[in-house]
């Protein structure tokens, strides 16, 4: 037999406070009965106090969830191709939101993927030239490593080319089974330098690939961007200001088969209601298998048991049989 929660076992240190409690109020009751009767309360442990003790540790070994007869069985995984496209230029560095652009969208990503179970996922890293990071994979945990590892040093080039950036997904690096069920979020400020950005989208769309624009930053005031040498990128005299295209985005959204664009001037990115309203509007497919291990469970040999025990405990405490007997 197995445990698959052994860290449940911290409930025990429920018993040792029951009995300091238990003992604190014996100890009480039996100086309360010496004064006003003479008569001493027996010192042994009550019986009631031994089975409500037996019930708490059978309780905590059900939560430890036993199980037994472990078999491995591959499992069928349903959902889309989600390739997430992330802009690492320098503006993605400017902290109209917090810390800063890029890392909000990491960490709102990072936030969500335990909801993304059967969707296979891919991630691109852009500013002058695309790089593909992680492939499409079912595989998670290897997909937030390296979404972990993203930054502006991810590219070779600097600059925002969103065009080249959608015609990589659907040129270059992924093939027609692959591009099947796919959807783009293009994370960006979409300050774009002359790529043919909308072109690019309307080429996704002609393949069925939805693209979801998420634009970052105020499309007004602009932010300056951070730099190390100077505190604040500058232009000649003058700071850099960057801005959020949302004309550009909504343009390239509205251009590919059925995406939409969602602006985020502050505060969090709703990655997660942009996944679910993929998931309800988007139709699935088979994304491959997985192999997991299903067991027989045993918790209910001590869930029941401590159960009895515990409810003969309270039974025994406040029976007046048992009361005289150990006096």
């Amino acid at each position: 037999m197995n445990f698959l929660i052994p860290s449940a076992l911290s409930a025990l240190f429920f018993i040792p406070l029951y009995l300091f409690l238990s003992f604190h109020a014996r100890r009480t009751k039996r100086s309360y009965l010496l004064l006003m009767t003479g008569k001493r309360l027996k010192k042994q442990l009550p019986l009631g106090s031994t089975l409500m003790m037996a019930g708490l540790v059978l309780l905590t070994l059900a939560l430890m969830r036993p199980v037994s007869n472990p078999r491995l069985i591959e499992k069928e995984q349903t959902g889309r191709n989600i390739v997430f496209v992330i802009d690492v230029s320098r503006s993605m560095l400017a902290q109209d939101l917090i810390p800063n652009r890029l890392e909000r969208a990491r960490y709102d990503i990072l936030n969500s993927l335990e909801n993304l179970s059967g969707h296979r996922l891919a991630l691109v890293a852009f500013a002058g030239n695309p790089v593909l990071k992680c492939p499409l994979t079912l595989d998670h945990l290897y997909f937030s490593q390296s979404l972990s590892e993203l930054g502006t040093h991810s590219v070779s080039r600097g600059g925002t080319n969103l065009g080249d950036a959608v015609r990589s997904v659907i040129e270059d690096l992924f093939d027609q089974d692959d591009r099947e069920s796919m959807d783009i979020l293009l994370i960006t400020d979409g300050e774009d330098q002359d790529s043919f950005p909308v072109q690019s989208a309307s080429r996704a769309g002609q393949e069925g690939i939805r693209i979801i624009t998420i634009g970052l930053g105020s499309p007004d005031q602009g932010t300056v961007i951070p730099d190390e040498e100077n505190g604040t990128l500058m232009y000649g005299d003058e700071p850099v200001y960057s801005k959020a295209d949302m004309e550009t985005l909504s343009a390239m959204a509205e251009a590919s088969d059925g995406g939409w664009s969602v602006p985020v001037e502050d505060g969090k990115i709703p990655i997660q209601e942009i996944l679910n309203k993929l998931e309800r509007t988007g139709t699935q497919k088979n994304t491959g298998t997985v192999e997991e291990y299903i067991y027989d469970e045993q918790y209910r040999w001590f869930l029941i048991p401590g159960l009895i025990l515990i409810v003969l405990s309270f039974l025994i405490e406040n029976s007046g049989w048992f009361r005289r007997r150990a006096i």
